[in-house]
């Protein structure tokens, strides 16, 4: 049964952005009893929204940040996992004991039985743990595993399921009979159809997926590379329930993750490995992935193949939008679907239709956004392509048809700063060897949990010292948890944040959510508050019964707690705190049930580029991001949000792409060598601005910040590029032998 509410009046909104008018409203909200009274636009910051530096940033400049690959015990074997050479088969043999009987090995398990499908080349077949990994590596060799192998695919467009393509790169097939589609589209003035196509991103992170796991008994500890540390030791104790093992027989730490973008939410077959030998040998074992398995068996972005058509009236609205798409997903036939900026065609009669496709590779995993860069990338330079034809700016085209307040001004205020009219009016010489263009691109994510959600909790400890920690067992994968935690508990305290100290990433502290779909800060903020609101109160009535005042009088602001002159240093109130700590467990209630001021985020993107015309390098050279992320906590953390996304953005767009060989069904290019990620010579000038917004959903305000600013980039720069050379690269990455070809077809 929930608590009761009492309905508060707050302003929410957003002050002037840039020109624009302020859009402040009044509203009424009814927090649960309890809870911390609501934030709002007219609440004063002490620290939230200051430019923090993050509070873990010395220890891990200095080395001294601990992550898995640094965990290590006396006696501790390291492993390594035996893996599918064969595409598509059945394991028909599989003998370990040559292995068992290597000098140095502790362990030697099968991880498929014999019979069983084989998947992918990579696929996990047996695991090895010994005293160093030369040895390891060497005991691999001795395991003999047969397989019955049968043909693949890798290239889903290879595929059976797989439409037709023409020449031209567009799908070859009718459009599905839709009578009311066919009519929009023939009511409009201007219409058009393209095909788009992206191809698969792998993940890179720092990090690479990994575990250390030790044994005490029938107690599992876990030290894991991981975006969800709950996730993780629910996983664990399922597919070890019956040896024995339950819930709270496991701990997982990951107090320092190395990202994840999407890849780490399970303990996968490598973290289950990991325990199994460690089982097997009675000792520690560390097992963490290369560079090539991470390429290659830990999932990926999936290639997409989309086409539209589209119609617009005599005044450049939407009269049609018609969408299909094809998601090129891996062996799990699942995760990919795309999304376009549906917010543009509100007023259209519209059709979306998906199917993914599966091929002999390893399964599609969610990275940051996931379907929205593809999808996004072939709707914004659809939409480009069709304001040329109806002779509409590209900016112009989108203020007619995007109906969302916020987002019309960021669009405005970003031209504004960006300079695009000035960069549209670029002519280019046609003689000239450099071309220059510029292109613009939304960015959108609207999921449940991006405004955050329970249940989750937040342990706040005042010591008799003065310091205050802020503990979470939700994991800080490099994005900041820690520095949020740090500034909203010393807001709240109305304390200096160099006296808080948080702690993340042990399943012995409150739970917390798996660090996925932009909704870690705003499902903890609400509870980060709620606890330090709670210490508060403990403190407060200590200090009001030692100063002889009421306890309703009393308040905590610039480190001082007390009433008028009866003011106490929040060190001597700390004192009358006495042995034990005073200890609060703050929740996370449920968001308001009044509609906010905004839902989702909202955000705009800007790129310049320079396209060499004699040899089809794209150079990007600018790129300007407005983002909103609810009310901003820490503001330079925000920002490098942004600008990771855009940088992932340009990799993206310009570099990144898997080279499967399709014979053998193995990548070719599972390396930083030959797999090309954006360096720091491939980056443009970067600018964010962030837009912060009292958006009314809880007694903080904040929401998601992962996945949207990584949404706009690549298709900000094709439109950028389509701009440079007059005609569309309908196909990422945008590498020289295709922006040659569109640049010869021009001139044809």
């Amino acid at each position: 049964m929930s608590s009761p509410r009492e309905k508060v009046e707050i302003t929410v909104g957003y002050r002037s952005l840039g020109g624009q008018p302020d859009r402040l409203e009044k509203r009424t909200v009814d927090p649960e009893a309890g809870d911390a009274p609501p934030w709002d636009a007219n609440t004063k910051m002490q620290h939230v929204g200051g430019d923090h530096s993050r509070v873990d940033g010395f220890a891990k400049a200095t080395g001294r940040a601990k992550y898995t690959f640094d965990v290590t015990f006396p006696g501790m074997l390291q492993a390594m996992i035996l893996r599918s050479p064969v595409a598509r088969g059945k394991l028909t043999g599989l003998e370990l004991d040559d292995a068992r009987k290597m000098p140095g090995i502790g362990a030697v398990i099968a991880l498929k039985e014999i019979g069983s499908q084989v998947r992918f080349v990579g696929d996990a077949v047996a695991a090895v743990a010994g005293s160093n990994l030369n040895l390891v590596r060497d005991a691999l060799e001795k395991i003999r595993a047969a397989y019955d192998a049968e043909s693949h695919i890798v290239d889903y467009l290879q595929s059976p399921d797989a439409p037709l393509l023409a020449s031209d790169g567009e799908i070859d097939a009718e459009w599905p009979a839709e009578p009311e589609i066919e009519a929009a589209l023939a009511a409009g003035k201007t219409s058009h159809a393209a095909t788009y196509r992206t191809e698969v991103q792998t993940h890179s992170s720092l990090e690479s997926h990994g575990h250390v796991a030790r044994w005490d008994g029938n107690d599992l500890e876990v030290w894991a590379s991981t975006q969800a540390t709950f996730g993780v030791r629910g996983e664990l104790s399922r597919a070890l329930q019956a040896r024995g093992l339950d819930v709270g027989s496991v701990t997982v730490h990951a107090e320092f993750v190395g990202g994840g973008f999407g890849s780490k939410f399970g303990a996968g077959v490598e973290g289950l490995a990991c325990c199994l030998l460690a089982r097997e040998a009675d000792a520690p074992v560390k097992l963490m992935l290369d560079r090539f398995e991470e390429h290659t068996t830990t999932g990926n972005r999936p290639s997409a193949l989309m086409q539209a058509r589209a119609a617009l009236d005599e005044k450049g609205v939407f009269t049609a939008w018609d969408w299909r798409s094809f998601g090129g997903c891996g062996f799990n036939k699942s995760g990919g679907r795309v999304a376009f900026p549906e917010y543009y065609v509100g007023k259209a009669k519209t059709r979306n239709k998906h199917q993914d496709i599966a091929a002999d590779t390893d399964p599609a995993r969610s990275m940051r956004a996931p379907g929205h860069p593809q999808g996004f990338f072939g709707a914004e330079l659809f939409l480009d392509e069709l304001a040329a034809k109806a002779g509409i700016d590209p900016l112009e085209l989108r203020l007619r048809n995007d109906d969302t307040v916020i987002r019309r001004d960021q669009w405005q205020f970003g031209a504004a700063q960006f300079g695009w009219q000035q960069g549209r009016a670029i002519q280019n010489d046609p003689k000239a060897r450099y071309w220059r263009g510029v292109g613009l691109a939304s960015a959108r994510w609207f999921q449940l949990g991006n405004a955050g959600r329970p249940p989750h909790g937040i342990t706040c400890r005042i010591h008799q010292d003065g310091t205050v920690e802020s503990r979470s067992g939700a994991q800080d994968i490099g994005t900041g948890l820690k520095t949020v935690l740090t500034l909203l508990t010393a807001e709240e305290l109305g304390i200096e944040p160099k006296l808080v100290k948080a702690t993340t990433g042990h399943t012995g502290d409150p739970s917390g959510p798996g660090s996925g779909g932009s909704t870690t800060t705003p499902s903890l903020a609400p509870a980060v508050r709620h606890a330090a609101f709670l210490a508060k109160q403990q403190l407060v009535e200590l200090a009001a019964k030692h100063l002889g005042v009421p306890v309703g009088e009393v308040t905590c602001g610039n480190g001082t707690v007390g009433k008028g002159t009866a003011q106490l240093p929040w060190a001597e109130a700390c004192k009358l705190i006495g042995p034990n700590p005073i200890e609060a467990r703050g929740q996370r209630f449920n968001n308001y049930r009044e509609p906010p001021f905004h839902r989702g985020v909202c955000g705009a993107q800007f790129a310049e580029v320079q396209v060499d015309s004699w040899t089809g390098l794209v150079k990007v050279t600018r790129m300007l991001g407005i983002q909103d992320c609810g009310r901003v906590i820490a503001k330079k953390l925000a920002e490098s949000q942004v600008l990771g996304a855009m940088i992932q953005g340009v990799s993206y767009a310009v570099h990144e792409q898997r080279i499967m060989d399709h014979a053998s069904g193995r990548m070719l290019n599972g390396d930083f060598l030959r797999y090309k990620i954006a360096g720091s010579v491939d980056l443009p000038e970067l600018r964010c601005i962030m837009h912060s917004i009292d958006n009314g959903h809880d007694n903080v305000g904040a929401a998601g910040l992962g996945e949207p600013p990584s949404v706009a980039a690549p298709a900000a720069i094709a439109n950028a590029v389509f701009h440079a050379i007059g005609v569309p690269v309908r196909h990422l990455p945008l590498t020289p032998d295709k922006v040659l070809a569109a640049i010869a077809k021009r001139k044809a």
